[in-house]
């Protein structure tokens, strides 16, 4: 090959390469603000949290202690289900009569209430809420330093069916570090019977730094809103 030729495939080259790297960071990009998609079981919130006042760790029970909020066993809803039966409060709300709905129906099939519970099996649930491969989400951080669950879920109470609410892109986490997390915008998101609150410990100065002070890079003890570390090695570590 001349000397000309190979000065002439590196254009060439260096697109694929551009290319390679976009297909890449694309490949496992952030899902879509506003996804709704349809669930095995229409689980209904408002149901659960508006009107039988159930906390988000109640079903979620691993979002302050785990990078993954988690998804409730099988068990988890039988507990409460089994005794629909013998409970008013369970069995009928207002007009409706929950054991005979057609989502409780496909409830008894996974958790095989014919067959004593011998082949339960857990519910297919479509995952909603994804960022890319190359970000890690720590609940656990986010959760015990005081952020409620709206603030990224949006009014998760009230949807019927569950959708995204915000667009968990770069610019909107980084815009949360740098500006500061609102704990009382957060609250006003959720809802008055929501106890989860009671359930997260008070933010506190980590050890070597004086209580109230704000050092360079680390969250604001005192203030109502509180700025966290935003060094990309948070989320990319």
């Amino acid at each position: 090959m001349s000397t000309r030729s190979k000065w002439t495939a590196i254009p060439g080259l260096l697109a694929l390469a551009i290319g390679a790297v976009l297909l890449s960071a694309y490949s496992g990009a952030s899902s879509a603000e506003g996804r709704g998609p349809a669930q095995p079981i229409d689980f209904p919130h408002p149901v659960h949290v508006q009107q039988l006042g159930l906390n988000c760790l109640y079903c979620h029970n691993a979002a302050n202690k785990s990078p993954d909020a988690g998804m409730p066993a099988m068990s988890t809803c039988a507990g409460c289900h089994n005794a629909a039966a013998v409970t008013p409060k369970l069995r009928k709300i207002g007009d409706r009569d929950t054991t005979t709905s057609e989502s409780l129906t496909k409830l008894f099939e996974y958790m095989d209430v014919t067959g004593g519970g011998a082949n339960m099996k857990p519910v297919p649930w479509v995952r909603i809420h994804k960022v890319p491969d190359y970000v890690q989400f720590p609940h656990m951080r986010h959760v015990n330093a005081g952020v409620t669950c709206q603030s990224c879920h949006g009014k998760i109470q009230e949807m019927d069916r569950v959708y995204q609410a915000a667009s968990l892109n770069m610019g909107w986490c980084v815009n949360c570090h740098v500006q500061g997390y609102d704990a009382a915008e957060g609250r006003k998101l959720t809802p008055a019977s929501d106890s989860s609150a009671a359930l997260v410990p008070p933010m506190a100065a980590p050890h070597g730094v004086a209580a109230g002070a704000t050092p360079r890079n680390t969250p604001s003890f005192t203030a109502e809103r509180k700025t966290a570390r935003y060094d990309c090695a948070v989320c990319h570590y």
